[in-house]
């Protein structure tokens, strides 16, 4: 797969994302897919994500509770991986608090398709709004 290929293959996950469109997002990806990202995970460790059906579930659960875009910054494929730089806006439904920011994303492709994602974002900054979130999630 070719640079540009690669980065319209990422950017319309992303776009699809953005606009609410899982379908168009999970065609984007192969069957046996796997997520990974630094945040999220079992005591604040990483969380992993294996397969679509698992992958479909994590994504609707984030937009029932969020809005969200995330718009491709930058992009560039080494060696058949796809290195990007992703801003993010992310509005929690419930509260209305918002958090902003990028992450690193690293990519791989496999039959023309997004093989696996892996995501590295500020942990300690979305574990903050995370744990702002819980605390007004919390009857009193």
């Amino acid at each position: 797969m070719n640079e540009h290929a690669a980065r319209q293959l990422v950017d319309t996950a992303y776009r699809s994302w953005s606009n609410g469109d899982i379908e168009t997002l999970l065609a984007q990806y192969i069957e046996d897919l796997t997520f990974w990202s630094n945040i999220g995970g079992a005591e604040q460790g990483p969380l992993v994500v294996r397969g679509k059906p698992l992958f479909r579930s994590f994504v609707e659960a984030i937009a029932a509770t969020m809005e969200s875009t995330s718009v491709l910054e930058h992009f560039r494929l080494t060696d058949g991986i796809g290195y990007a730089k992703v801003d993010f806006y992310v509005r929690h439904k419930l509260t209305g608090h918002v958090l902003t920011g990028s992450y690193r994303q690293v990519t791989t492709f496999r039959d023309g398709r997004i093989e696996s994602v892996e995501q590295f974002h500020d942990a300690a900054r979305t574990a903050a709004f995370y744990r702002l979130l819980a605390d007004e999630s919390t009857p009193r």
